[in-house]
């Protein structure tokens, strides 16, 4: 008789739709200028303690071979929420300027987009760093400072590209100086700041009394204060925290001056791991941490405004393990802190040395909803839950990750082999692109990684097949417009593969 039953429900329940997937509340907190050493727990010999972060690398699961797109700011953003590669885009290379129009199209999906179609919640509360629609006095838009009308809205921000509200300051170090709500600047402009205000900063339109220390404790507060305003909600959320730190201004809030008892650095970066642990303890005390997946990155290595000589001076050390730092094609440009936890999916304590970048959030966070991503979109993108979930992968997550400098050169990496299309570190550290010319350095570089993790002996004219074939496969993601399966894809303007790489001129 049970066996009658049990083939009756079979027949009945046989066409109807799967369950609905446990839609985790998603946060992504995404550090500024600030390499895998940086992190206690990734770094024995980094010689100060980050808690917080140590925290989700106990819990969850930690990267060792995770990397930026680009090894400066924009370029990273805008692959972190489109899962694209920013120089398909027309940023080819540097980063978006001072009031300088959106670098997002209109038309591209975007992470928020995509979490908003399973109905959650969407916030950015942070540095968003990829151009707005500044108001011309009169009408229209404009890219002229003198024409901008600061009380009117601004268009092209994150409430554009799929986010419900959105709080920050766009760049920190950039005016105008003032909050920003949504699409509007919140306060009078009345006054102007002066150049070298603090380390960093440019000079512009300001509110009254702009204070920079108070900064990322603002965010803290409306980080913590967003997960406790969700405890008990129908629907999930998507956070997307990008920090304002430890990117210059340096900053620490008075109470974290003097903290570190090394340098204001040091302080401020304890004050960017405290804000991770308050994160952490607003979903605790609100019971939401089983439900919510976080992941902890950055979107570039290490700034030498930092003052390395300084730190190694008094036993912290940021430069110990890899070469070169934030700008640069080597790996302290784009080699950063990578940790997912999510309860009950990641199994505590967990590595990966799987090769992965930070275009792949967006492929993940699909992979979770269960959502299809269309040809057009997240198009570099690949999925790690199954890495994250501990399941045997047979085959590299990549066939080959592409890393790109401040000045637009390249380098790509597949399995131990990297090759980098420049002369010196192609970004800030020595030898810069002009030094690396008068000093006669062959116009690549290939590095054994595995051998040779600090990328010091250059064995491009022992292998120059690794070379050719190297260079083959940048031509070929570059002119499919993906390095993911899937159908051809145009880049921006149509840009297809020529021998001028890094590009000699705009699109």
């Amino acid at each position: 008789m049970k066996y009658i039953i049990f083939l009756t429900w079979l027949s009945l329940t046989a066409g109807l739709p799967a369950a609905d997937p446990v839609r985790p509340n998603v946060i992504v907190i995404l550090a500024d200028d600030m390499g895998i050493d940086s992190v206690s727990a990734l770094n024995e010999k980094l010689g100060m303690e980050t808690p917080a972060i140590d925290q989700l690398v106990r819990e969850g699961m930690s990267f060792t071979d995770a990397h930026s797109t680009s090894a400066v700011c924009t370029p990273t953003r805008y692959s972190v929420l489109t899962g694209r590669y920013n120089w398909r885009s027309r940023l080819k290379r540097g980063i978006v300027g001072k009031w300088e129009r959106p670098l997002i199209e209109d038309r591209r999906l975007t992470l928020p987009e995509m979490f908003r179609e399973h109905e959650y919640d969407t916030a950015c509360i942070g540095k968003w760093h990829l151009g707005w629609q500044w108001p011309k006095q009169g009408g229209g838009a404009t890219e002229k400072l003198d024409q901008i009308d600061f009380t009117a809205p601004v268009k092209g921000g994150p409430n554009d590209h799929g986010f419900d509200s959105y709080f920050g300051d766009d760049v920190p170090n950039w005016p105008p100086y003032a909050w920003r709500e949504n699409d509007r600047v919140l306060g009078d402009i009345t006054t102007q700041m002066k150049a070298g205000a603090m380390v960093g900063v440019s000079a512009g339109p300001s509110v009254a009394e702009w204070d920079f220390r108070a900064v990322l404790a603002e965010y803290s507060s409306r980080w913590s204060q967003y997960i406790r305003d969700h405890a008990g909600r129908a629907r999930p959320f998507f956070l997307y925290a990008p920090m304002p730190s430890p990117h210059t201004p340096i900053a620490p809030h008075e109470s974290f001056r003097g903290t570190s008892k090394i340098s204001e650095y040091a302080d401020f970066l304890l004050q960017t791991d405290n804000a991770v642990g308050e994160m952490l303890r607003a979903l605790k005390e609100t019971e939401q941490a089983d439900n919510t997946l976080v992941i902890f990155t950055c979107d570039n290595g290490t700034s030498p405004k930092c003052n390395f000589a300084e730190l190694d001076a008094a036993g912290v050390h940021l430069t110990a393990n890899w070469r070169g730092w934030k700008a640069d094609a080597y790996e302290g440009g784009h080699r950063v802190p990578f940790v997912v936890r999510w309860p009950g999916q990641i199994e505590p304590g967990s590595h990966s040395e799987e090769i992965v970048t930070l275009a792949d959030i967006m492929a993940t966070c699909a992979d979770v909803l269960r959502h299809e991503l269309p040809a057009d979109a997240a198009e570099d993108s690949v999925s790690l839950l199954p890495v994250l979930q501990g399941k045997r992968v047979s085959e590299p997550l990549h066939d080959l990750v592409i890393h790109h400098s401040v000045s637009g050169h390249f380098a790509i990496r597949k399995g131990q082999w990297k090759l980098l299309l420049c002369r010196g570190s192609g970004g800030w550290s020595p030898p810069r692109e002009p030094e690396a010319a008068k000093q006669g350095l062959p116009s690549v570089q290939l590095f054994n990684l595995h051998d040779d993790p600090k990328e010091s002996v250059n064995l491009q004219a022992d292998h120059p097949d690794i070379v050719q074939q190297l260079t083959a496969d940048l031509r070929q993601v570059i002119e499919e417009g993906r390095s993911t399966p899937g159908p051809k894809q145009p880049n921006h303007a149509g840009a297809q593969w020529w021998q001028g790489l890094p590009w000699e001129r705009d699109i």
